[in-house]
C-alpha cells in the first residue's frame, strides 16, 4: 500500500482547510494508499481514528511515504517542506487553498519543486503565474463524514422560531479594514428586515467557534431591536453542518473568500445559500452585491418567500485527488 502524508492541521481551530484534510484523511485511507496527516502545530501525526507524537514514528512516516501533500499557507514553510519533501525523492503535490495569490515569487517556487499544484479556483489567479502541465483545479469540497448532535441550548432556540438564517466564521480578521466575514452586513440586513416588519419569527445564528468576534458582534447589536426576531451569537465549537442541516437559509457574506466549504455544503444539502459576489462561486448559489446590505436583505427576502432549493450535482472531489496521485506514481 502508498502513504501519501498530508502537511497541514487537523481540526481545532475549525476552518475550511483543516475541515477538508479531516474528511480526506477518514474518506479517503483505502486499498491502496495509506492517508495520514502530519500536524506541524500540534506535533502529531494523525490517521483515520488514531494519533501519535512520537517522533520516531513520525519520521518512519515520513521515510516511507511517497507523496508529500502540502496544505500550508505560511510562504516560508511550505517553501521549506517542498524543497525538504524533493531532497527525500517524494513526489510533492501542493494545494493552494485561496482564490488569490498574495505571494507571486512563492507561489512560482511551488511550481518549480511541486509535482502538481491543485488549485481549488482558478478564476481570479493571474494565468501568467500558472504551469498548465503541473495544474489541476480541484475544489475543496468533501461531503461530511459524520453528523454531531448540536448542543441542547441551541435546539432549544431552533424549536422556538418558524425560520433559520445561520452563517459562521473562522476568527475575526479584517479586510480593507472591514470584518472578512460580513457579519456586519448580515446584521444590518436583518435589522432592516426586522424594521421594516418584513421577517418575522425568525433566528439568525452567527457561529464563531473561536469568540474572537464577541466584542464585535455585541458593539453590532447595541441598541438594535429585532421584534419578533433574534439574533444568536454561538461563540463554542459546533458542527456546523448539523446546523445547516437545521437552517432554511444559509449566508457566507464574506469581503474576500476562497472555494467556500459551508457553501458547498449547503448546496450538497439543498439549503438555499446567499453569498457575496466577491469570486466566482458554485451553480446554484445566490448572489448578491459585496459589502451591499441592502442587496443582501432583498435576497433573504426573496428566497424566504420563493422557498427556492437547487438540485446539487454532486462531484467526488476526493476522488479526483486520488487520480492525480494516480498519476504520479
Amino acid at each position: 500500500m502508498n502513504k501519501v502524508l498530508l502537511i497541514g492541521s487537523m481540526p481545532p481551530p475549525i476552518g475550511g482547510v483543516t475541515i477538508h484534510i479531516d474528511r480526506f484523511v477518514n474518506l479517503y485511507n483505502g486499498e491502496k494508499y495509506q492517508v495520514a496527516v502530519f500536524d506541524i502545530k500540534k506535533r502529531t501525526l494523525f490517521k483515520k481514528e488514531k494519533y501519535t507524537k512520537n517522533i520516531f514514528t513520525i519520521f518512519f512516516y515520513y521515510i516511507t511515504a511517497r507523496i508529500i501533500h502540502i496544505h500550508i499557507s505560511n510562504d516560508y514553510v511550505k517553501t521549506f517542506v517542498a524543497i525538504f519533501a524533493k531532497l527525500f525523492f517524494k513526489k510533492v503535490v501542493y494545494t493552494h487553498h485561496n482564490s488569490i495569490v498574495k505571494n507571486k515569487k512563492v507561489f512560482k517556487k511551488m511550481y518549480k519543486f511541486c509535482d502538481k499544484v491543485i488549485l481549488v479556483n482558478d478564476k481570479d489567479i493571474d494565468k501568467n503565474l500558472i504551469d498548465i502541465k503541473k495544474t489541476e483545479v480541484v475544489p475543496a469540497f468533501l461531503p461530511p463524514y459524520k453528523f454531531e448532535s448540536l448542543p441542547v441550548e441551541i435546539e432549544s432556540e431552533l424549536k422556538k422560531y418558524n425560520t433559520i438564517i445561520s452563517t459562521n466564521c473562522y476568527l475575526y480578521n479584517l479586510f480593507n479594514k472591514k470584518h472578512v466575514y460580513g457579519f456586519d452586513l448580515i446584521v444590518d440586513a436583518f435589522y432592516k428586515l426586522s424594521k421594516d416588519g418584513k421577517i418575522e419569527n425568525t433566528l439568525l445564528i452567527l457561529v464563531d467557534p473561536s469568540g474572537t468576534t464577541k466584542e464585535f458582534v455585541y458593539d453590532l447589536l447595541k441598541g438594535l431591536h429585532f421584534g419578533t426576531n433574534k439574533v444568536l451569537q454561538v461563540t463554542q465549537k459546533i458542527d456546523f453542518v448539523s446546523l445547516v442541516k437545521k437552517s432554511d437559509i444559509t449566508i457566507r457574506a464574506t469581503r474576500t473568500d476562497g472555494d467556500s466549504l459551508s457553501i458547498r455544503e449547503s448546496l450538497y444539502l439543498n439549503i438555499p445559500i446567499i453569498a457575496s459576489d466577491v469570486t466566482v462561486r458554485p451553480e446554484g448559489t445566490i448572489l448578491f452585491k459585496d459589502d451591499d446590505s441592502d442587496d443582501l436583505a432583498s435576497k433573504i427576502l426573496h428566497v424566504k418567500e420563493r422557498k427556492e432549493t437547487f438540485n446539487y450535482k454532486y462531484i467526488d472531489y476526493g476522488q479526483q485527488i486520488i487520480n492525480i496521485y494516480n498519476g504520479l506514481l
